[in-house]
């Protein structure tokens, strides 16, 4: 039977991903570290598919403490991600998204981390691609997350914070949070929260730390362009966290003044292809643009990938400009 109070609480956001609950569920009966020394809070961000079945079926039946939790709306991660750590039992908790399946030594390498460590009150874990699959290979509208190493972002998809951290700082940021109100075929973004929130408990005075034995395997998988450029123009959320977090500008800039060298790279070509019209030769400025952004010649859709790829980059400066305005900062 579990403990009253187990050693370290797992909590899992997720929405409309019956299925891979069901794998998680599995995965987490797995884990090398005892069954009665952890709780998994899973909540539901008011799925409409089966979530509510997987859920309520694992509960009876894993051998770890399962608590579904839902959300009165659905508010995006954040949202689900502070509703589950502030009903978790224990001390110490662990961040994982739906898409990602830990390995067995995953919760055991996390909780013996922050066992070893008092003074670290956020610890990233090792992210991998799926086994066989070449992310350098991947183009176009693919999304995953490999992290080696720790980052400035604090991706919440696998991670481990102390309590207490997150009580002093107030967890994750609820408002970065594009719903889709509706919109059919919409899939909602969410960006920077949890870089937020890792940036908030360090400021507070704890220490960071990475995991290289904490291992989960996130999924790769193909979202809309309408979702790539929802994403793109949250890139004025990254403004605001460089105002509010000077560490996360001074990690995560190329430069003071611009987030991505190739941000830079597409206003230049933007600028020179409008001065070309009296001045050719302006037009050389958007060599570096072609050069850093082009897509594969030998792989199907090249001119499609081409112009998604522009309009991404649109949409991204077009929220950086509206960042740097709302936060009367200069970023390129």
């Amino acid at each position: 039977m579990p403990v009253a109070t187990p050693e370290i609480s797992v909590v899992v956001p997720t929405f409309n991903r019956a299925d891979r609950c069901q794998a998680l569920l599995g995965a987490l009966a797995a884990q090398t570290l005892a069954a009665e020394r952890f709780e998994v809070l899973i909540v539901d961000d008011c799925s409409t598919d089966d979530t509510p079945t997987v859920l309520a079926a694992g509960e009876a039946n894993v051998s770890y403490r399962l608590r579904p939790l839902r959300t009165a709306t659905n508010s995006g991660p954040a949202a689900a991600r502070n509703l589950g750590w502030r009903q978790a039992a224990a001390p110490l908790v662990a961040f994982l998204d739906d898409d990602c399946m830990p390995e067995p030594g995953w919760l055991e390498a996390g909780l013996s981390f922050l066992t070893d460590h008092p003074a670290v009150g956020v610890a990233q874990g090792r992210t991998t691609a799926p086994p066989g699959v070449d992310v350098s290979q991947l183009q176009g509208r693919h999304v995953w997350r490999v992290i080696e190493a720790a980052t400035p972002y604090f991706d919440a998809c696998n991670i481990f914070y102390r309590r207490d951290g997150l009580e002093a700082t107030g967890g994750f940021d609820e408002d970065a949070w594009w719903p889709c109100h509706g919109w059919p075929g919409c899939t909602p973004v969410a960006w920077g929260e949890d870089s937020a929130a890792g940036w908030a408990v360090v400021e507070a005075g704890w220490g960071r730390g990475f995991v290289p034995g904490a291992v989960a395997v996130h999924d790769v998988e193909q979202r809309s362009l309408g979702w790539h450029l929802r994403h793109a123009y949250l890139d004025h959320v990254i403004i605001g966290l460089a105002v509010a977090h000077p560490g996360y500008r001074r990690e995560a800039f190329w430069r003071p003044w611009a987030y991505r060298r190739e941000d830079v790279a597409f206003l230049a070509a933007l600028a020179g292809v409008f001065a070309a019209r009296r001045w050719r030769p302006a037009a050389l400025a958007a060599l570096p643009y072609l050069w850093w952004r082009r897509p594969s010649v030998r792989r199907p859709g090249f001119v499609v990938s081409c112009a998604q790829h522009v309009a991404v980059d649109a949409a991204r400066a077009a929220g950086q400009l509206t960042g740097a305005v709302k936060h009367r900062t200069f970023v390129l």
